[in-house]
């Protein structure tokens, strides 16, 4: 009897090991292709608002991307909101909302400046793919 239950333990245990070998990480099919994904807007954000995360007086090489970012999206009039954190507004979010969070976190996590404009997100875009996001996403300045 011990063999048997010894037995079914190591069977669940593979069975296990392989489903979870075969599912694959949250938000990974979102990063598959380049450009910007769907991700859970930020709170606090208005609708057609480019929101540029980045931390503040740093004078690395990302800061200085995000300054020439922003300084072009001014120029080309589109609205900015700059920060270096962000938050989410959301009392109980679905399956669905939770994934747009992971991914929201993924495209931070990959490095300044984050972008976000209306329900889309890419980490370090360049100026002509956040015009693009803009005006593609309802913008349209």
């Amino acid at each position: 009897m011990r063999i048997l239950m010894i037995l079914l333990f190591a069977c669940g245990l593979y069975g296990a090991y392989q489903w979870w070998q075969d599912r694959s990480p949250p938000g990974t099919a979102a990063f598959d292709t380049a450009g910007f994904v769907a991700v859970e807007m930020p709170g606090g954000v208005a609708r057609n608002t480019v929101l540029v995360l980045a931390p503040p007086n740093c004078p690395s090489e990302q800061a200085q991307r995000t300054e020439a970012l922003v300084r072009e999206l001014t120029r080309a009039g589109i609205p900015i909101k700059r920060d270096s954190g962000f938050d989410f507004d959301i009392a109980n979010p679905t399956a669905e909302q939770i994934e747009r969070i992971d991914r929201t976190v993924a495209v931070f996590k990959r490095g300044a400046p984050a972008v976000f404009v209306n329900g889309l997100g890419m980490s370090n875009p360049t100026v002509e793919q956040t015009i693009a996001a803009y005006r593609g996403s309802g913008g349209r300045r």
